[in-house]
């Protein structure tokens, strides 16, 4: 991975798509490759190629969107295609979409032929606010979330809010939920900004967008391989990717990422509260909001052991019986590398499950 200063290659606006102009300029006798999926082929290729005409000639790669095809298979299937149409090292694939192809489309960019340029242009909330930025990529191992993937930056990453104009609302909500951590571990004041706005529909404009990417920003820059303050971006993932897997395999809608997001960071500030003395009126406040906006998912307590076994294969964990999680002391104040039993994890599941009661322990 390389050290380049990730907010230097984060463009946005007219002058992104300037420089996405003159970006496309620099690759096009080398080969132009554009990752989409069902939905960004039929929404999102028609303005990109509009506002780049440049592209007219470049190789168009179809993906599938749901997390059930972000595997090997699904790699495998664009590394053919990048063969097919005689990628060469110095080529360049464009990945437009959201958190399954950017996440899918830099992990495939990074290996072939041991690695060609890539960028991205998140196509939703969720990837321009997290997928997009940090140079994370990577897919899911029998259905267990990022098992397999390398950390290798983007050339750029062009953020255009004018994308989000097709997107449905609860597609907002899952990107809102990871703006949501964004604030809880950068200030009180950023929280503060997103209670008053209190609203996905009214934050997605490039100026809070840019805001939330900066706080990942800055902690990449610090961190890039996650050996210490990285880690606080995994608040509320613990819990929520295990049940986003559940879903995942039982539910016929699953829920959506920063659904289960946002079910994780109610139940990690609950064992915040308990482990570092989290405040517990803001425990009330943030589980308040969150809940406010978020539908609530059933958990019934029979599922506790898959939770626990999918908890146990999370990269962040230490080995049996000893569950990582990323918290905070306060908000603006995370604290990672945290140990927690599955007695206090149940506690939070509870607090979490009666929570639509009103019920607070």
């Amino acid at each position: 991975m390389n050290n380049m200063n990730e907010a230097e290659s984060i463009f946005s606006g007219t002058k992104g798509w300037e420089k996405l102009r003159a970006l496309i300029e620099a690759y096009r006798n080398a080969g132009i490759f554009i990752l989409v999926d069902e939905n960004t082929a039929k929404f999102c290729l028609p303005v990109l190629l509009e506002k780049c005409p440049e592209l007219g000639n470049s190789v168009v790669i179809t993906a599938k969107s749901n997390e059930s095809n972000k595997n090997i298979a699904g790699v495998e299937s664009i590394w053919r295609s990048l063969a097919k149409g005689n990628a060469v090292r110095n080529s360049l694939m464009l990945c437009l979409g959201g958190g399954v192809i950017t996440d899918m489309g830099g992990f495939a960019a990074a290996t072939f032929k041991r690695g060609i340029d890539f960028i991205h242009i998140p196509t939703t909330l969720l990837a321009m606010v997290d997928a997009a930025i940090g140079g994370k990529t990577g897919v899911n191992l029998d259905s267990v979330k990022n098992q397999v993937g390398v950390f290798n930056l983007p050339k750029a990453v062009f953020i255009f809010d004018t994308f989000l104009e097709t997107l449905p609302k609860r597609q907002k909500l899952s990107g809102f939920a990871e703006m949501i951590k964004h604030a809880l571990i950068d200030s009180p004041e950023h929280f503060e900004k997103l209670i008053l706005l209190n609203s996905p529909e009214k934050i997605c404009n490039d100026a809070n967008i840019l805001e939330s990417v900066l706080v990942k920003v800055a902690v990449v820059n610090q961190d890039p391989k996650e050996a210490g303050i990285r880690k606080a971006l995994n608040f509320g993932h613990t819990i929520g990717h295990a049940i986003e897997t559940y879903s995942q395999k039982h539910n016929t809608h699953p829920i959506l990422h920063g659904e289960a997001i946002a079910i994780g960071m109610i139940c990690e500030s609950f064992i915040s509260l308990r482990l570092l003395n989290f405040p517990e009126d803001e425990l009330r406040r943030m589980s308040g909001f969150i809940n406010w906006h978020f539908p609530h998912y059933s958990l019934n307590p029979v599922i506790a052991d898959e939770l626990f076994s999918y908890m146990y294969q999370d990269k962040k964990s230490f080995g049996q019986m000893q569950l990582n999680f990323s918290l905070l002391r306060g908000i603006g104040e995370p604290a990672w590398d945290q140990l927690a039993g599955e007695k206090l994890v149940l506690e939070s599941l509870h607090f979490y499950t009666n929570l639509d009661a009103g019920f607070f322990v």
